[in-house]
């Protein structure tokens, strides 16, 4: 099972809660929001802090899915996240074992993937836990 969530360099926004270059208070999803989506269960997620507090790996449960964000991953498609600049998306992402969906979402210069199992809601659960994530930058 992959959940995974990277965030590389963030930007404090208006009404954001989590600081830019703040380490492993980077991995913006909560026990809360990880809850209603249950492949999330992990109450804390195993962090890999990198560039001084300014790129995080926060790894929920399972494997990293961090190679869609160093451009290693799987094709991406196009798909529209209220807030972002750009997000593309895949739900046959593959990477050593069984395929996963995966997002990769960008906003200035804060840049996240997000990880699942593939499922038939998997495009709409990535979608609002991208939202989730944004808001919270």
């Amino acid at each position: 099972m992959i959940a995974q969530l990277t965030l590389i360099t963030a930007l404090a926004f208006g009404g954001a809660t989590i600081a830019p270059k703040s380490g492993a208070a980077m991995c913006a999803l909560t026990p809360a929001d990880r809850h209603g989506f249950g492949f999330l269960k992990a109450a804390k997620p195993t962090a890999n802090v990198n560039d001084g507090g300014a790129s995080v790996s926060c790894v929920y449960s399972g494997k990293s899915g961090a190679s869609v964000a160093t451009g290693e991953g799987p094709q991406l498609k196009p798909i529209t996240i209220a807030g972002a600049d750009d997000a593309q998306w895949s739900d046959r992402a593959v990477s050593g074992g069984a395929a996963y969906a995966t997002i990769a979402v960008r906003r200035r210069n804060l840049v996240f993937v997000l990880s699942i199992p593939t499922t038939a809601d998997a495009q709409l659960q990535l979608t609002k836990l991208s939202a989730l994530v944004l808001q919270r930058f």
